[in-house]
């Protein structure tokens, strides 16, 4: 916020900026730079990203990437697929719209699932992508777009998270010698 407010109006160009900011400081740590706050530093987060907490931060940055990444699918086909069901569920929700005025050929796309006969059935799982597409296009709409911001940005700094502990893991070793004086 306080880098948005000072220095860059386009918000979407500070992405990378705590990335950035944290391989300057794991370079200058390895380059001796810190001195000794730069080998707890080194030490501390080593310890922590190669450990049990490293596997889990991974897993959980996977989670999170395929959530913003359903997300935004999500959003996408709300708006394109789904967009006549989402502008009359809209309608319904926020302009006074009588439901009893409804013709049966918009109920019949609101409500639209065809029964089949396998044991796993599908159309199941495409009336649940139908209702969740539709949910987060009108949640975006209601929110003037920013939901489609919001996971783009938290999408991309995940990716970077991910990259950078990958990266860490296995580029670099603990330290050789750690002096504690």
């Amino acid at each position: 916020m306080v880098f948005y407010e000072y220095f860059s109006a386009h918000w979407i160009g500070s992405l990378g900026l705590v990335s950035s900011l944290m391989f300057v400081l794991i370079f200058l740590a390895h380059k001796q730079k810190l001195g000794r706050f730069g080998n707890l530093f080194l030490s501390q987060m080593t310890k922590t990203i190669k450990g049990k907490s490293g596997k889990v931060a991974i897993t959980l940055s996977l989670v999170l990437i395929a959530y913003f990444t359903s997300t935004l699918v999500w959003i996408e086909r709300g708006n394109t697929v789904y967009s006549d069901e989402k502008h009359l569920i809209s309608n319904m929700l926020f302009s006074n719209y009588d439901t009893n005025k409804m013709s049966p050929s918009d109920i019949h796309k609101i409500m639209d699932i065809k029964q089949g006969n396998m044991v796993f059935d599908v159309s199941y799982v495409n009336y649940a992508d139908h209702i969740i597409s539709m949910t987060y296009a009108i949640m975006n709409d209601m929110m003037g777009g920013w939901m489609v911001n919001l996971d783009t940005i938290l999408l991309v700094e995940q990716f970077e998270f991910l990259v950078f502990i990958i990266v860490y893991r296995k580029i670099y070793n603990l330290p050789k010698t750690l002096v504690l004086n």
